[in-house]
């Protein structure tokens, strides 16, 4: 996920790591790792990026830290609105 991370980008090319900002990546069974693939290919990269904000925001907020699973969960719900 970055700014333009993916603009004018094709399957195979090389991407400038400095213009990565988070990455997600799964680390589960395979059965948990279908279901998370075919969820995540449902969610726009904007409600990751409005999720993300969010909690970032909650984190400033309550000066505390947020686990990167629940990003996934809340832009699971923000698509579904």
């Amino acid at each position: 996920m970055g700014r333009g991370l993916g603009f004018k980008q094709r399957p195979g090319n090389n991407i400038d790591e400095n213009l990565i900002e988070k990455r997600f990546s799964l680390s589960s069974s395979d059965n948990e790792e279908s279901s998370v693939s075919q969820l995540l290919s449902n969610i726009s990269l904007e409600d990751i990026r409005v999720a993300t904000q969010i909690l970032n925001y909650v984190e400033d907020i309550f000066n505390t830290k947020v686990s990167d699973s629940k990003v996934i969960a809340l832009s699971d719900h923000i698509h579904k609105l």
